[in-house]
This record gives structure tokens, sequence and C-alpha cells, in this order.
């Protein structure tokens, strides 16, 4: 009996183990790269990136690169959710949002209250994640989502799934992912840089022909949930230098009309102070940075360099904050300091949630610039 009884317990024991009964296979899912969303009409379209992992694992086994394994669903409706809804009665297999690397809003989504809605179903669904980067465009989200990369390698590589590596390398505005987007664009009177993609057509070609290909183009800035603009790289110039961020940067110098020399600029330390005196507060700015230089094309003692580029870096801190004045938005996070050291003279100051600027606001911008290095050349410059 005893036996039986054993027999039948080791029988009714798998019963109890746990399986992969409801797994799928990857194969059989659609798994979203990218979402891109616009407002149209007074509608929401939604653009899903979706891409073909069988020819991404192709590839890297060292295959042959015949297409980009891109494909995009579009849907719309009255609402973000749905139009992320109205995809799915056209697709032939379950769609997973776990995987999505990026999220490219257009501008018209970007104001209140589209944005807060789309935020807000973002951090509802179990699915989607916070640590997607995040970014801004004017441009046709369907042109975004389908560049074309070089020798047709995986659109995963690209600079909207990979924006870190290209930074380092060349750092002007920090890519950003959601919870950093969700966290800065909630503090009183600070403003967040969303970095703008763009396609350009100009830089690329293969085999003679034009290879359109991502770029950031600038950045759309926001100020206490507000859209304050969105202005291109070249007038952004001054934003690196108060950056944490930045690794490296180019810095051209002339002297006059004529070009001085190119340096590469590293990591800068900064320190914003919030000065007060009788009952009003102004800014000292101290920035100092270390480079070397790539190239000379007029030999001059070093430290006539480093007084000409702290120069440089100094005009553009400053014409940053004077164009963002102009617009009332606070461009060197000014009000958003005093908040933080200062709060209780902050709310005595502030008007509508921002610490209104004068140009006399902004007081010394003190920049110390050293030269280390001379690259890899022999010639011997004199300090």
């Amino acid at each position: 009996m005893a036996r039986i009884r054993a027999i039948a317990a080791l029988l009714l024991l798998p019963l109890l183990l746990s399986g992969c009964w409801n797994a799928r296979e990857i194969e059989n899912l659609l798994y979203v790269n990218a979402l891109g969303v616009d407002f149209v009409d007074n509608k929401f379209e939604v653009y899903a990136q979706i891409l073909s992992f069988s020819t991404i694992a192709k590839q890297e086994a060292g295959g042959e690169r015949s297409t980009s394994g891109v494909a995009i669903a579009k849907g719309s409706g009255d609402s973000f959710v749905s139009a992320l809804f109205s995809l799915y009665p056209a697709n032939q297999e379950q769609m997973t949002w776990s995987h999505i690397r990026s999220l490219v809003l257009s501008e018209q989504v970007l104001k209140s209250p589209l944005l807060d809605q789309v935020i807000d179903e973002l951090d509802r669904f179990y699915e989607f994640r916070y640590t997607i980067w995040t970014y801004a465009t004017k441009d046709p989200l369907m042109d975004i989502l389908t560049p074309k990369q070089v020798f047709k390698q995986p659109v995963i590589y690209s600079q909207l799934s990979n924006p870190q590596d290209l930074h380092k390398q060349n750092s002007v505005i920090y890519p950003m992912k959601l919870f950093q987007f969700v966290s800065k664009r909630d503090e009183p009177n600070k403003v967040v840089y969303l970095p703008m993609l763009s396609i350009n057509r100009k830089t690329w070609s293969e085999d003679n022909k034009p290879l359109p290909q991502l770029k950031t183009t600038g950045a759309c800035m926001l100020q206490n949930k507000e859209v304050k603009g969105c202005w291109p790289r070249s007038e952004l110039l001054g934003l690196r230098w108060l950056d944490k961020h930045t690794n490296r940067s180019l810095l051209t110098l002339k002297k006059g009309k004529q070009p001085l020399a190119n340096l590469v600029l590293q990591k800068p330390k900064v320190k914003i102070q919030p000065l007060l005196r009788d009952n009003q507060v102004t800014f000292q700015i101290d920035v100092e940075l270390l480079g070397f230089i790539p190239q000379y094309h007029h030999i001059s003692p070093v430290r006539e360099i480093e007084k000409e580029a702290a120069k440089k870096i100094e005009e553009q801190i400053r014409g940053l904050y004077e164009k963002g004045r102009k617009q009332q938005m606070d461009t060197l996070q000014l009000g958003h300091t005093l908040y933080r050291k200062y709060p209780q003279e902050w709310k005595r100051m502030q008007q509508n949630g921002a610490l209104p600027l004068q140009p006399s606001s902004l007081g010394a911008v003190n920049v110390k610039v050293t030269i280390y290095d001379g690259g890899i050349s022999k010639v011997k410059q004199v300090r």
C-alpha cells in the first residue's frame, strides 16, 4: 500500500512544478523600439518603430546586411491611449512595449495638457519604462523613425537609441532619459533642455547617393511646464560650459577676423552663487576648464590663448543669458539656484513661479582655462 502511495505522489509531483506554459516565442512578438507622438487636427498620432531582431541577430553573427529591418505602425485617436489601441486591429502578432528605447515628441505635444496625458499613460502602463531616451522634433515623425544607417547597420545602433557615446565625443546638449525629463520639468523655475532631432540630408552619402541621418540640431526648452521655444544648436553654445556632463567640446578662437587656434575643452567645474544684498540678488558664476590645442593657426603664447578662450566662453554664457532673459526664460538656472539655496528669498522675490531677471542680475562671470597639452606635436609653445 505504501508503495502505491509513493508512486501516486511521484506522478502528482510534476503537476506542482512551475513551467513556461504561457511563454511565447520571441519571433512571435512585435518589439517596439521607438515611439513617436504627435498631435494633428485635434487628434493624437502615434508612430511605433518596430525592429526585426532576426535581422539584427543575423548581422551581428556576420551575416549579410540586406534590409534595414524597420517597420512603422501609425495610429490615431482622440486620446493618447486610444491612439495606441488603434494600432492593435491591424497587427498580425502581439505587440510588446517593454523594450522601447526612445520616445520622440513633436513640438505640439510638449504643450500642456497634452504632455501630461502622455506622461500619465507612460506612468500607468506597466510595460513602459522611465529609462528611455526622450527627444523633441519639428520634423515629420515618419522621417525621424525611418533613418537609413551607414552600411545598412541596424537602427538599434543609431543616434536615436544610443546618443551617449556621441555626446562623450562632442558635448553640446546632454541627452536625457524620461525620468530625468519628468523630474526636471516638475522643478520650480528650472529650465529643461530637451534635445531636438532633425534629419540631416547633406553630410552623409553612400554609393554617391545622399544618405539622410539623424542629427541633434538644438533643444526645446520648458520652464514651469510651459514650452518657451526651440533654439538651434548655434544659439545654445554657452550651455555646454555650465553642464557638468560635458565631456569635451571644441572652441574656435579668432584674433580679429583671423583664426587663432582650435581648443578642445573638457569637464567644466561650475559654481553659481546667489549674492544677497539690500533685499536684491545678483549671481556670480565661476567656471574652470582644462583643455588642449589640436590646431594652431598662429603660434602664440599659451597664456594669450587661455585668456582669449576665457573671454570667448564668457561671451557665450552672457549671450545665452541675455537671449533667454528677453524671452522671460532663465537659461542659466539662476532662479532655480536661488530656490535651492535660499527658498524663502526665492518665494519673496518670485513672480508667477519664476525669478524676474534684469541685465544686472548676472554679475561676474569668472572663467579660468588651463591648457595642459599641445597634442602630440613636438613644437614647444611659450607659456
